[in-house]
């Protein structure tokens, strides 16, 4: 049961994609990441992302949950300065033999099916759930999705997915892009401090509805930046709930282990840093 539910209140809508139906088998050695907020310009921070990439040797997946680019608003910035070099390691790392997964998250979620053949990696619009090794299933998702009392955004979400949107986001022109996305940033921006914390915030019982419609232990997300790993509900079907902290902050990655185990730790023991 539900804290709304022992509360006797009904809980929040759960919005359109919330729930993935895709099902990814994953190995030991599969690495998470979320939020690196890279700028499609290019910048220092998106040319080290792009050397350890290449520094990955044997990992068997990467995944990405969501706000890989600060700002994705058309199909035109696959050409950008920052976005060239981080579409070619994820296309190196493909050739050698690492799966690349992405879950747009609300910064990019106008990313389209295109990702999959500049790359050759998979993209899963609304996460994916994660079979691992011993029976154990996981749910990976962005988060935005469980942000279930913020109504305001939600509807922005829903907009994103409209297929007219996305359509435009197809076709439009640079700079018409980055006006709109200047626009929306400014938006989102302003109405951040008016809103309450426990609004914007990813709720508990959204996180353990999923999971359970899922059939999964765990959920991992990223979105909130605020690294945690916790059990939700008591008794024989607790949902471990896991944040993955943005990149280049304290645990920013996530470890597929030995039977499913998932485990947090940091992206600095990959490589030289």
């Amino acid at each position: 049961m539900t804290r709304a539910e022992e509360q006797g209140a009904p809980p929040e809508r759960l919005p359109a994609g919330a729930c993935p139906t895709t099902r990814v088998a994953l190995s030991e050695g599969t690495l998470v990441i979320t939020d690196l907020h890279l700028a499609p310009l290019g910048d220092e921070r998106t040319n080290r992302f792009v050397q350890l990439c290449d520094q990955l040797e044997g990992v068997p997946a990467l995944i990405c949950l969501g706000d890989l680019f600060d700002m994705w608003v058309c199909r035109r910035q696959a050409g950008m300065g920052g976005s060239v070099p981080v579409l070619d390691a994820f296309e190196r790392l493909v050739r050698r033999g690492t799966e690349v997964h992405l879950v747009p998250g609300n910064r990019d979620a106008l990313i389209g099916a295109w990702f999959e053949k500049r790359t050759g990696g998979r993209l899963h619009p609304d996460g994916f759930v994660g079979e691992m090794e011993g029976g154990e299933c996981a749910v990976f998702v962005h988060g935005d999705a469980l942000c279930t009392r913020d109504t305001g955004y939600l509807r922005l979400r829903s907009l994103w997915r409209f297929w007219p949107v996305r359509l435009i986001s197809w076709l439009a022109p640079m700079w018409f892009a980055r006006r709109v996305g200047s626009r929306l940033r400014g938006i989102s921006e302003s109405t951040k401090p008016i809103k309450l914390a426990e609004e914007k915030a990813i709720q508990r019982d959204a996180v353990r509805r999923v999971a359970r419609e899922a059939r999964a232990t765990a959920l991992a997300c990223g979105h909130a930046h605020d690294v945690r790993d916790e059990s939700l509900g008591e008794g024989l079907d607790p949902v471990r709930w896991i944040v993955v902290g943005a990149w280049e902050w304290e645990q920013d990655l996530l470890r597929i282990g030995e039977a499913g185990s998932l485990q947090l730790g940091s992206w600095a023991t990959i490589g030289d840093r």
